[in-house]
């Protein structure tokens, strides 16, 4: 007879294993309806449907649903045009985080900007090549919309009806409240896709996910966080070479990879999802360089990244001492 304690393990287990296998079987379906080149945008699309559900941002139900809806091509499209010069760059990139952090930044413990700014950045990180291509990308995150919208709105009615709601509206409005760290995030993205567009990176997403993940509303977050990311990349090249380069023969890594995507399901704590991240991420550009290129990229770029975030925070602090303001932490501001 199963233990209390044993019966809490075996349905963890069956639940981390349903969501894992759920999110690899949605993955699958979009790259076999709209092809390989939007498996990364997909992967936000399958973030959108493992956490908006189980959230509530206290907004309009109908009037978040359709703004999930909405985003998602939007963001499709001007991920796109971001890509043809660097002015158009830089409007856009500035202007679609600005809106999305504008809708989105509050509850600011939920986080509900992070699907979006995923989705954007793998967007831009996985280019569209011909007309077909920008085709198949629109309907890919039109229909990844609509069903992140429908599941959220069918789960949070059948589930929320008597929570409090209040309108898009004063959601923005609520959201404007952190205005350093709105600024912070477009600014510092914008830099980002400048810096990519500029030097012509083949992999310039990874500045722009260093300069996502670092910058939070919280300094005291984004200090630990940029600690963290250091070690856990130090880690992460080290295990690579051990069990990608030494232990494993090439024809499991694929395996190796998979099992690294299920333990991540069980790993939630930042200091630990990273070192998974940096072993998956080198692997994957083995694809574009070799092993001593993909782990000098992900140094120099994780540098760069970095140092983006480091100096939007000395920018902050400039124009609030320039301004006469000063620091309100994040909690006491939302009250």
């Amino acid at each position: 007879m199963l233990t209390e304690k044993k019966k809490k393990i075996w349905s963890l287990i069956g639940k981390n294993t349903a969501s894992f296998a759920f999110c690899m079987g949605c993955i699958y379906l979009f790259l076999f309806l709209f092809g390989p080149q939007n498996t990364l945008p997909s992967v936000a699309v399958v973030v959108g449907l493992m956490t908006f559900p189980l959230i509530d941002v206290k907004t309009n139900h109908l009037q978040f649903s359709l703004a999930i809806f909405l985003l998602f091509p939007i963001i499709g499209l001007v991920s796109v045009l971001s890509l043809l010069n660097v002015w158009l760059g830089i409007l856009c990139n500035f202007g679609i985080v600005l809106l999305i952090l504008l809708l989105t930044t509050e509850p600011q413990d939920l986080k509900p900007y992070v699907t979006f700014l995923l989705c954007y950045i793998f967007s831009q990180g996985s280019p569209v090549s011909n007309i077909d291509a920008f085709f198949s990308r629109m309907v890919c995150l039109t229909a990844g919309g609509l069903a992140v919208a429908a599941v959220t709105y069918f789960t949070w009615r059948h589930k929320q009806k008597d929570s409090v709601q209040h309108s898009l509206r004063e959601q923005i409005r609520i959201s404007g409240r952190h205005k350093s760290f709105i600024l912070r995030m477009a600014l510092g993205l914008t830099i980002a896709g400048i810096i990519g567009f500029a030097l012509h990176l083949k992999k310039p997403m990874w500045i722009s996910i260093v300069v996502f993940s670092l910058t939070q509303i919280d300094s005291k977050e984004s200090r630990q966080r940029i600690k963290y990311r250091v070690i856990a990349t130090i880690i992460g090249i080290f295990l690579f070479l051990l069990f990608c380069q030494y232990l494993i023969p090439q024809e499991y890594i694929f395996f190796f990879i998979i099992f690294l995507g299920y333990l991540s399901t069980w790993v939630k704590e930042y200091k630990y999802t990273q070192i998974i991240n940096t072993i998956n991420a080198i692997n994957a550009n083995l694809v574009l360089f070799d092993s001593t290129t993909a782990i000098g990229n992900r140094f120099l770029l994780l540098g760069i990244g970095i140092a983006i975030v480091l100096a939007m925070y000395c920018l902050d602090h400039i124009a609030r001492h320039l301004t006469g303001k000063r620091h309100v932490h994040p909690t006491m501001q939302s009250n």
